[in-house]
């Protein structure tokens, strides 16, 4: 399949304009659209009379050459500008996705295909907006677990900087029947980007839960210091630490066989299918040690728990994965302990405020309920 000509992306962050830049260079007349408070990141992009893209080699890579990526057209307004178009691609934090789903909710169309691209849930988010709004418009929806890049990163008004992964980007389908239009759209952008069984599968596979929170909650005493950086899997990556990112990645193994999901590759081989690390080592934390993670510096300061790491992995990814732990009968004591936590590190009732399978009209459907609700994309 061919990429799509008519595209609208919503999501100004690094993902977004990396996505949209990606699109322009293809040749592709993107629009771009995000809410009129990020109407700065659109100014700024319609200045430069596109986005200035560099796909950079490594994080410390500062050679790589940069290319003024063209956009068809900017939008202040998402549901005007996603009203009748082929294909949204749709990146923004966990967050933000009910928000969008409830302001979309009115203005699909039959015939439209909406990709979720970056934190997943976003389709879920999507279904549960129309079932409220009381409207089954005829659309495919798709959710990717993560980002197709690395360290997707805004370096200025208008500039993006990333790495393309080379696999470890899964796409799943809502309903799940509709996997050929989604993931055709999805590789024909994306070529590396592979097909995941359905949803509950892609929401299992969150690398950012895994791998951030308990990096950043382990490593309190280093990163609330009033200044400088430190390394969170490097310097912070003890055996001990990755000793709890392997068991909490055991938790959503554990998720996944009780949902019937075939895939069951481990955190470590994503490390290595996602290009982030060369080969997988002796153990997790030598892989992990050998990857392009050490290399990131996380800014300290008193207020580091309100980095996204903590404030939004916890609530929208650790949270919503114990609710579906007790749904399905599977014990999540370290997810639950990392949400605990987080909480009380950071004076915050997370368990409250996250988000849960009720929001999404889900809880007491038990497996067989959640596997139908993938399968049929309704429920």
């Amino acid at each position: 399949m061919s990429i799509p000509s008519d595209i609208v992306v919503i999501g100004t962050g690094g993902g977004g304009l990396t996505m949209a830049a990606e699109l322009g260079l293809a040749g592709r007349p993107v629009v771009l659209a995000d809410q009129p408070r990020f109407g700065a990141a659109l100014e700024a992009v319609d200045a430069a009379g596109g986005i200035e893209l560099t796909f950079r080699t490594s994080l410390t890579d500062t050679a790589s050459a940069s290319r003024l990526a063209p956009v068809a057209a900017t939008s202040t307004d998402p549901t005007a500008a996603a009203e009748g178009a082929e294909v949204v691609i749709i990146c923004v934090p966990a967050f933000g996705h009910q928000p969008l789903a409830e302001m979309l909710a009115a203005h699909w169309q039959d015939g439209q295909t909406v990709l979720w691209v970056g934190e997943p849930g976003g389709s879920f988010a999507a279904v549960a907006a129309l079932r409220q709004a009381g409207r089954r418009p005829d659309i495919s929806l798709g959710d990717t677990n993560t980002l197709p890049y690395y360290g997707a990163l805004v370096s200025g008004p208008g500039k993006v900087g990333a790495i393309r992964k080379s696999g470890g980007t899964l796409i799943a389908a809502l309903p799940s029947g509709r996997l050929d239009q989604v993931a055709g759209i999805a590789t024909s952008i994306w070529p590396w980007v592979t097909r995941a069984e359905n949803v509950w599968e892609t929401l299992l596979l969150n690398f950012n839960a895994i791998d951030h929170v308990p990096a950043m909650l382990l490593n309190l005493g280093a990163i609330q210091q009033p200044e400088g950086t430190f390394t969170l899997w490097g310097a912070g990556g003890t055996p001990g630490v990755v000793n709890v990112i392997e068991a909490l990645d055991d938790e959503f193994l554990a998720m996944r066989a009780a949902l019937g999901i075939a895939n069951m590759t481990p955190y470590e081989d994503y490390l290595v299918g996602q290009g982030l690390a060369p080969q997988n080592g002796a153990d997790l934390h030598e892989t992990l040690q050998s990857s392009l993670l050490p290399t990131l510096q996380f800014r300290c300061g008193p207020n580091a728990l309100d980095h996204r790491f903590v404030s939004e992995d916890v609530p929208y990814s650790l949270v919503l994965a114990s609710s579906l732990g007790r749904e399905i009968g599977v014990a999540t004591p370290v997810i639950d302990s990392l949400i605990v936590l987080a909480s009380v590190a950071s004076g915050r009732d997370y368990a409250a405020e996250g988000k849960t399978l009720a929001e999404w009209g889900l809880d007491g459907t038990g497996i067989a309920g959640l596997r139908s609700a993938a399968e049929q994309g309704w429920w």
